[in-house]
């Protein structure tokens, strides 16, 4: 983990709130993105115009837009530079997303609160799979290790090291968490979609942690177990409630005896940055939520678990919900 560039957590929506980038920043920074107009610096605004087939008076003012927060520079020869508080390369796709995600949420959060499955009219194309694995795993990172540190501090075995407990990372995607528990000693298997487990194959960081992979639809197959520990980080969100009710229950049937499920994800009752990442799923997912503690205390006791309890593992209220399976009588 000490070696992987800096969090992009506060260049994205769920930034905190003193943290959040300035929705003008953000929307002019990927516009100057997506049209390629930063790949020209440093030129002036009608050599960038005519370089990318742009209106040179728009590219002039978006510009001046950067250069206000110093992400650009402007000398006297009106040649544009980039600037002091340019973002760093591993920020730059991130910011360029935070962006895109603004226009989503102005032009879907109107139309979805008359229809849940409506269109925006204006879809940015979909980005690349690893480049999104690869910005969730950075928005990310300042949790994991709370997380993991809450998992295994919330699973009291009743012998054994805690630390080699069977691990299933249900959904792991870019497979951090994973990683952590590998290291930590646990042995660990990552369950996710084909393709998802094919790109952590091929970045071969996963295995070399240790991590099993395993390529199935969580909504129909699970992993063998018997595990310890289930997590499922930043994945019941994706779901209506009663998808997350059938999940915990077909959990139980790859729980151990003493075994614990964990959902790490942001609640919408659990501040404002768990407020606007309900949101986030409006406009993300066609049925998706950040569910309350509520539901998932209404949830995880009708499919059978029992002291269920809510962590938040950092300032800005990222919550870890742990429960066990109910004993059989």
């Amino acid at each position: 983990m000490t070696n992987e560039p800096p969090s992009t957590q506060h260049l994205t929506a769920l930034a905190a709130p003193d943290a959040l980038i300035d929705w003008r920043l953000a929307v002019c920074y990927e516009t100057a993105h997506t049209t390629g107009i930063l790949d020209e610096l440093p030129a002036t605004a009608a050599d960038i115009a005519d370089a990318r087939d742009l209106d040179p008076d728009a590219v002039r003012a978006v510009l001046f837009v950067l250069a206000g927060w110093r992400y650009a520079t402007v000398d006297e020869h009106d040649v544009f530079s980039l600037g002091p508080n340019r973002p760093q390369p591993h920020e730059r796709a991130a910011l360029a997303q935070h962006g895109s995600w603004i226009r989503r949420w102005a032009a879907l959060v109107p139309r979805r609160v008359r229809d849940r499955k409506a269109t925006a009219p204006d879809t940015p194309p979909p980005m690349d799979p690893a480049t999104g694995l690869a910005l969730l795993e950075s928005a990310g990172r300042p949790f994991v290790s709370a997380v993991v540190d809450t998992c295994l501090d919330g699973w009291r075995p009743r012998t054994g090291d805690r630390d080699s407990a069977h691990v299933l990372d249900l959904g792991g995607g870019h497979g951090a968490h994973a990683r952590e528990f590998a290291r930590r000693g646990c042995i660990t298997t990552m369950q996710d979609l084909p393709g998802v487990i094919e790109l952590a194959r091929a970045d071969g960081r996963s295995a070399a942690a240790g991590v099993e992979l395993v390529a199935a639809d969580a909504v129909t197959d699970l992993a063998p177990g018997p595990f310890d520990l289930v997590l499922c980080g930043n994945l019941t969100n994706l779901f209506p409630l009663d998808q997350v009710r059938d999940l915990l229950n077909r959990l139980r049937d790859v729980l151990a005896p003493d075994g614990q499920v964990a959902i790490a994800s942001w609640l919408r009752d659990h501040g404002p940055v768990g407020a606007a990442f309900g949101v986030q799923m409006l406009v993300a997912t066609t049925a998706g939520d950040a569910h309350g503690e509520s539901d998932y205390r209404r949830v995880c006791a009708d499919a059978g678990y029992t002291d269920i309890r809510f962590v938040d593992v950092d300032h800005a209220r990222f919550t870890v919900v742990l429960a066990r399976p109910a004993p059989t009588t």
